[in-house]
């Protein structure tokens, strides 16, 4: 899952900082939970994918077919009206992020939050 990241947040992620901030209890917010997530993503992109049974990569990528099916009309029309691989290959990675996030929160390596 090794990428590189642009370092630089868009603006309009400051919406999802607020609302994650208004659900936390007093005492926690983003600028003490998002140091920790970003170490670990960083962690996560740069190592291999969870390992998995090859039932399980299959139905990963059913679940991206799934996904991409349910895609917004506005999201397609940006795309030129085609969905390329490289959206089905982004889709498969968000969905193998959140498995290694659930993987990570099970096993207790994100306790610290």
């Amino acid at each position: 899952m090794s990428r590189k990241r642009d370092k630089k947040t868009p603006d309009w992620l400051e919406e999802f900082e607020d609302l994650a901030n208004k659900q936390l209890p007093e005492g926690s917010s983003c600028a003490q939970v998002h140091p920790l997530i970003a170490a670990w993503y960083e962690e996560v992109m740069n190592d291999d994918p969870p390992k998995s049974r090859d039932s399980v990569w299959q139905a990963m990528h059913c679940l991206t077919t799934e996904v991409l099916n349910d895609v917004p009309v506005e999201i397609v029309d940006a795309l030129s009206g085609e969905i390329s691989d490289q959206v089905a290959d982004w889709v498969t990675e968000l969905l193998l992020v959140g498995r290694a996030f659930q993987i990570a929160l099970d096993s207790g390596r994100l306790d610290d939050l």
